[in-house]
């Protein structure tokens, strides 16, 4: 009989988590294991629904699909651009309302997964930790942690109480988590992210409109445009390295996000406007990576680091903040340069490797050796 395995996340919209999430589906062993996917949001971005395999099952229990009743009490937990009165009122009392309403929800989740009972949950997103918990039967739950900054979250308390495992993606966040929630430290373990090899350099041939010119040295990065991810700190490296006399570059952003707008006002005042071009959410970004002269990763955080790895497979050139994830993939001066996570020093260091010739180099058979180590312990996991 095979083994009912459950994925409990989010959403399925473009992010490392996302992609982090899909990599695994299109691994696992249909033939030995019965695998649902279940989302607390079904707002589908980009091709990531059609990327997941046909015999895995997908539920969305969202709380707009009309069957949910206390959608209305939901959003007044929500901030918005025009609050109206009411909705400002309201924002004092956020914390109680929002405590009452995801009890709500839970037990709306609890009711409607009521028949159904899992060898295995896994908690991919720990966002949902609570709700998974308390609302999925289950013999086991494994909770993924994805964050490079530690924090003190309610739902990532609770994922720790309940979770037999709590696995993180890099060894350097499952010793950060160690140290700070040593209560928990006999749970935790590492275990990679997957990266789609193939399909990285399948979707890299693909045809974009955008036209890289001629005699320029061509900067990407790519990722969710967050504090996090550290966009920002791309702009001002640009600015930096204009202000030094470079006007032979041009640099890409892949991506959107939260700080969407604010990085394109920076871009503005800085009078980038002929130096950086933010393309916004691209559903495929590796057409963009494979163009790129050299690769930039900003991030202030980083835990695994899915775009390094991507890069690393097209054999990319790449400079990286020394973030955790990205410590974990990149020897530095060998397979990468990593640096502080400053835009003066992101500009020194793109302009030290905009002098210096270096061979690209193909990592894809030591990804392939990760996945495959990866694979191996999850399937151990799993029994």
């Amino acid at each position: 009989m095979k083994k009912k395995i459950l994925l409990v996340s989010e959403a399925l919209w473009i992010g490392g988590i996302e992609t982090a999430l899909v990599n695994l589906l299109r691994r696992m062993d249909y033939e030995t294991y019965e695998v649902t996917l279940l989302l607390r949001r079904s707002i589908f971005e980009g091709d990531m629904r059609q990327r997941i395999p046909a015999q895995c099952r997908v539920l969305s229990l969202d709380r707009e699909n009309g069957q949910y009743r206390f959608s209305r009490m939901y959003h007044l937990t929500e901030h918005c651009g025009q609050p109206s009165r009411l909705h400002k009122v309201m924002m004092w009392t956020v914390p109680a309302i929002r405590w009452v309403e995801n009890r709500l929800y839970i037990t709306y989740v609890r009711k409607q997964m009521q028949d159904m009972h899992f060898d295995v949950c896994l908690i991919f997103s720990d966002v949902t930790a609570e709700t998974a918990v308390r609302a999925i039967r289950a013999d086991r739950y494994l909770l993924f942690y994805h964050h490079g900054a530690m924090r003190k979250a309610w739902h990532d308390e609770i994922g720790y109480r309940r979770a037999d495992k709590i696995i993180a993606v890099s060894g350097a966040v499952e010793r950060k988590l160690r140290a700070f929630r040593p209560k928990y430290a006999g749970k935790m373990m590492t275990l990679h992210n997957l990266t789609d090899v193939e399909g990285i350099r399948e979707k890299s041939l693909a045809f974009v409109p955008e036209t890289f010119p001629e005699g320029l040295f061509h900067i990407v990065s790519c990722g969710r445009v967050s504090r996090e991810k550290g966009m920002d700190l791309a702009v001002e490296a640009a600015a930096v390295l204009a202000a030094l006399g470079r006007d032979d570059f041009h640099w890409w952003i892949v991506g959107g996000g939260p700080a969407e707008a604010e990085v394109r006002a920076m871009i503005a005042e800085l009078h980038m406007e002929d130096r950086v071009t933010m393309l916004g959410m691209r559903e495929n970004p590796y057409p963009y990576i494979r163009r790129a002269d050299l690769y930039v990763q900003p991030s202030r955080f980083e835990s695994y680091g899915m775009t390094i790895a991507e890069a690393m497979v097209l054999g990319k050139r790449i400079v990286s903040t020394d973030t955790d994830g990205a410590e974990e993939l990149i020897r530095n001066g060998e397979t990468g340069i990593l640096c502080a996570a400053r835009a003066a020093d992101i500009a020194a260091t793109v302009a030290d490797a905009m002098k210096r010739p270096y061979a690209e180099a193909d990592h894809s058979e030591e990804i392939r050796e990760r996945n495959r180590i990866v694979l191996k312990r999850l399937n151990v996991l799993l029994q």
